[in-house]
């Protein structure tokens, strides 16, 4: 079943069941006070004719009352209607009927319930298709004195409300239950285009959108469904483009690979089958010596690529010159090999971050320098101490870099320059390397280039907010310690 149809079965007999409960009550309170209105009313002309009876018998000498009967003394102060109109009755002490007004008997059960503590009562009576309020009153001379009237009006209008409110129960339903029909329509519709919505998603079409103006919960799970859409069309693009560098990165990869095994399987081939002179011998063994360092750099750089990924660095502080120092160290022999000259600036001042990484980050940084520069050219390594970090920067003399090429050069396997990177023993993996190494210090970097200019490649590191917050307790503490020592505060 539908949820609209849940909603109105559920709440059109709630309402109605309500709707019935109070209108009852209203009507059955209302019955309840007319009702007592009359028993309120007829119980006071009952004390009243009981009260003109004994006044008027007291005010009469004792051979008047043996004379007068009790019809002389009634009609003395009580003007008797017609035989329909009457409702005084007397009884004697032996229960005989001393006066009535009319011939109309109606029976009950009062004069039992009577006594000394308890003179007065009333008794409703249903006889035939009328309905009397009897009331009984006992005087002290032992008398009763009974009124009855009839109260039928009272009943047949408790009749009729219920009559009416019935038909206005039935129609105010349907009026109500076809209002909750159609702002459920209203409300569902929204929950229609919603629910469209995500089926068409669903099949792929992930530029739907919901329209929905309201601000109710509905209006707000729209902007929340199209909040969802564009994250995951976003996530999706995203896992397209990371789809297609995978593939881009495979088929990079497996081209790297084939080269070089290629001609080493070819040399060794001709080596096994072949009788060549011990020259020949030497230059296929040197060509398949140096194939296999190129798999076996292409193996260390991806490994440390897929590491560098993966690791959780602990930040430790590290002196920035004697880091730069130790690359300068280590790179020099393949830059004068090159005929390569490096100059390293370094001021002093503190990287934090984790050592091996850092040296790796530099060194193919600097090696990527080598590779683009000609004999003769130079490498410039320069750092510098900053308020809340270190920077360091890598500029080479080569040969540059076009524009367009500089958003490409991190992915994997890219070079700008394939036949001149492989002959310099490349696989495009450095600056991959570099990037991930940067991301996990939480750094940024800039690359810098002109064809012809060379490329500069420059990489800020920050200090952790502990130390920061450090650096600026002493740069407070400085000012204040000169002026206890008697010294002039420099001006910052």
């Amino acid at each position: 079943m539908r949820l609209s149809w849940k909603i109105f079965f559920i709440t059109t007999p709630i309402f109605v069941f309500f709707l019935t409960f109070f209108g009852l009550w209203m009507i059955q309170d209302n019955f309840n006070s007319s009702l007592d209105r009359e028993v309120e009313r007829c119980m006071i002309e009952n004390q009243m004719f009981q009260n003109s009876y004994e006044l008027t018998l007291h005010s009469l000498s004792e051979g008047q009352r043996a004379q007068a009967s009790v019809r002389q003394l009634v009609e003395s102060f009580h003007q008797r209607g017609d035989e329909a109109g009457g409702n005084a009755r007397i009884y004697g002490s032996d229960g005989k009927i001393l006066y009535q007004d009319n011939v109309l008997s109606v029976e009950n059960s009062i004069e039992g319930e009577l006594d000394e503590e308890h003179n007065t009562g009333y008794e409703i009576v249903r006889q035939g298709d009328e309905t009397y309020l009897v009331v009984q009153a006992k005087s002290g001379s032992g008398i009763r004195i009974e009124t009855t009237k009839n109260i039928s009006e009272i009943y047949e209008g408790r009749s009729a409300m219920y009559a009416r409110y019935q038909v206005g129960v039935l129609i105010l339903s349907v009026l109500v239950g076809g209002l909750i029909l159609l702002a459920l329509f209203l409300v569902m519709r929204n929950m229609q285009k919603l629910s469209s919505a995500a089926r068409r998603f669903a099949t792929g079409r992930y530029d739907t959108r919901v329209k929905i103006g309201s601000t109710d919960e509905i209006g707000r799970l729209a902007e929340d469904f199209n909040w969802m859409a564009n994250t995951m069309n976003t996530q999706m693009e995203q896992l397209q483009n990371e789809v297609a560098r995978q593939e881009e990165f495979t088929a990079a990869f497996a081209h790297e690979l084939k080269t070089p095994l290629t001609s080493i399987i070819g040399y060794a081939d001709t080596i096994r089958q072949m009788d060549l002179s011990p020259e020949e011998t030497d230059m296929c063994a040197d060509y398949i010596f140096r194939q296999g360092k190129r798999l076996q750099s292409l193996s260390y750089k991806l490994l440390d690529l897929t590491m560098a990924g993966r690791e959780d660095i602990l930040l430790r502080e590290i002196r920035a010159e004697e880091l730069l120092k130790e690359v300068e160290r280590t790179v020099l022999p393949s830059l004068l090999e090159k005929q390569l000259t490096i100059q390293t600036e370094a001021q002093d001042g503190f990287i934090y971050g984790d050592r091996d990484l850092l040296i790796s980050l530099f060194i193919n940084l600097i090696d990527n320098a080598r590779k683009a520069s000609d004999p003769g050219k130079r490498i410039r390594v320069v750092g510098v101490n900053l308020p809340d970090g270190y920077l360091v920067s890598v500029e080479d003399e080569g040969r540059g870099i076009p524009p367009e090429e500089l958003s490409r050069i991190t992915e994997a396997f890219y070079m700008v320059d394939k036949s001149r990177a492989r002959k310099e023993g490349g696989a495009g993996l450095g600056l991959a390397l570099c990037q991930k190494i940067v991301e996990l210090h939480q750094a940024v970097w800039q690359m810098e280039s002109e064809p012809g200019a060379g490329l500069k490649v420059t990489v800020r590191f920050a200090y952790p907010e502990e130390e920061r917050g450090r650096r600026r307790d002493r740069r407070r503490a400085r000012p204040q310690e000169k002026t206890e020592r008697g010294e002039k505060p420099n001006a910052e």
